[in-house]
C-alpha cells in the first residue's frame, strides 16, 4: 500500500499524453480569450462566407483585401452600423475573426493527430478512451455551431444571435472542462487526509461547478446583448436593490434571455450566491486537515472575489474592451479552479493519514 501512493503526482516532463492535454488547454483558453476579443471588438461578422479549407489563408494581395470587404458591405451591420468604415478599419475587425478561426484549426489538428497516435500505440487510460471520442464529436459540433452563430448576424440582424453566442460558449467551455478532468486524472490520482471528505463537501463543490458554468451562460448574454452597457451603477441597479422592469416582457420566460435589465439582475445576483457559497466552503475545508484541498480552495476564493470586483468595474465604465478581456480571462481560471476543487473532493481516491498530535 506504501508504494500505491510514493508518487501520486505524475511528472509532466514523463508523460506525453499529459504533456498534450495540457497543451490543448493552453490552446483553448487562448482560443476562449480570442474569441472574446472578437466579441468586444466587434468583428465576429468580418468574414461573411465559412470556407474551412481556403478560410485558412489571410489576404494579402489589394485584390482579396477588396474582395472581402466588398462582402462585408453587403450585410446589415455594415449598412446599419458601419457605412463610413474604411479598409483600414475592416482589415483589423477581420484579423481577429480570421485569427480566431485559425486557432480553432489548429486545436483541430493538435487534437486529432497525436489522438490517432495515442491510440495506436495504446496510450491512453480506460477514461481517456472513453471520453475522447465524446470530445472529438464536441469539437466537430462546435464548428457548426460557429458558423450557425455568424450566420444569425448577416442577413437581418446586425449582431449574432444571444442564444447562438451562448451555445458557442458553452460547448466551448465543456470541452475545456473535459480535457482538464483529464488531465487532472493523469497528473494527480490521490490525496491524503486525516478524515473522510463529508457528503455536504461533495455536493456544494458541484453546486459551486453548476452555478459557474451557470454563470459563463449569463455572461455569453450579457455580452450578446451588450447587457454590460446599461445600467452602469453599483450597487444599485437602476437605482434599486431588486429594480422596476424584470418581468416587462409579456412572456415571463424570455425576460432571462432577452431582457437587458434581467439578464444584468441575474448576473449579479448569482455571483454573490457564488462568492457566499465559496466563504462557506472555504470555513468547511480546513477541517479536512488536507493542505491541497484548502489550498485549492483558498485560490479558488480568491479568483472569484477578484472576478467580483473586475466585473464591477467593467460595469461601471461600460465595459472598455481591456477590462472585458481580463473579466473573460477571470472566467476561465475561475472554471478551471472550481474543476479542480471539484476533482480534489470527488475524483481523487484518498489515503486517510494519522492526524499529527
Amino acid at each position: 500500500m506504501i508504494t500505491q501512493f510514493r508518487n501520486i503526482k505524475r511528472d509532466i516532463n514523463e508523460d506525453h499524453v499529459l504533456t498534450w492535454e495540457v497543451f490543448m488547454i493552453v490552446v483553448l483558453v487562448a482560443l476562449i480569450v480570442i474569441g472574446g476579443i472578437t466579441r468586444l471588438t466587434e468583428s465576429g461578422l468580418s468574414i461573411t462566407e465559412w470556407s474551412p479549407v481556403t478560410g485558412i489563408f489571410f489576404p494579402l494581395s489589394d485584390v482579396s483585401w477588396n474582395n472581402e470587404f466588398d462582402k462585408y458591405k453587403l450585410i446589415p451591420e455594415f449598412i446599419l452600423m458601419n457605412p463610413e468604415m474604411t479598409l483600414h478599419q475592416f482589415k483589423i475587425i477581420y484579423f481577429w475573426e480570421w485569427f480566431h478561426r485559425f486557432i480553432a484549426r489548429f486545436l483541430g489538428l493538435v487534437f486529432f493527430i497525436p489522438y490517432i497516435y495515442f491510440i495506436y500505440h495504446k496510450k491512453l487510460s480506460r477514461i481517456e478512451n472513453k471520453f475522447l471520442p465524446i470530445i472529438l464529436l464536441l469539437g466537430i459540433i462546435q464548428a457548426f455551431v460557429g458558423w450557425y452563430m455568424v450566420k444569425s448576424g448577416l442577413s437581418e440582424n446586425i449582431n449574432v444571435s444571444q442564444y447562438r453566442l451562448a451555445m458557442h460558449l458553452s460547448i466551448a467551455f465543456l470541452i475545456l472542462g473535459a480535457i482538464f478532468l483529464l488531465a487532472q486524472y493523469r497528473y494527480q490520482k490521490f490525496i491524503e487526509t486525516n478524515i473522510g471528505i463529508p457528503s455536504n463537501y461533495k455536493i456544494s463543490s458541484y453546486m459551486l461547478v453548476g452555478f459557474i458554468f451557470l454563470q459563463i451562460i449569463f455572461g455569453a448574454f450579457m455580452s450578446g446583448l451588450r447587457a454590460g452597457k446599461s445600467y452602469n451603477t453599483w450597487p444599485l441597479l437602476d437605482g434599486e436593490i431588486i429594480p422596476d422592469g424584470l418581468f416587462a416582457i409579456s412572456t415571463w420566460y424570455l425576460n432571462f434571455f432577452e431582457n437587458i435589465l434581467t439578464v444584468q439582475f441575474d448576473h449579479r445576483m448569482l455571483a454573490y450566491f457564488i462568492i457566499v457559497l465559496i466563504f462557506v466552503q472555504l470555513k468547511w475545508m480546513r477541517r479536512i486537515s488536507s493542505k491541497t484541498i484548502y489550498r485549492s480552495t483558498q485560490y479558488l476564493f480568491l479568483f472569484i472575489f477578484l472576478q467580483i470586483v473586475i466585473g464591477i468595474f467593467a460595469i461601471l465604465y461600460q465595459v472598455p474592451i481591456y477590462l472585458g478581456i481580463i473579466h473573460q480571462i477571470g472566467a476561465v481560471l475561475v472554471y478551471l479552479f472550481a474543476l479542480r476543487q471539484f476533482y480534489l473532493l470527488n475524483l481523487c481516491e484518498i489515503k486517510l493519514c494519522q492526524a499529527p498530535l
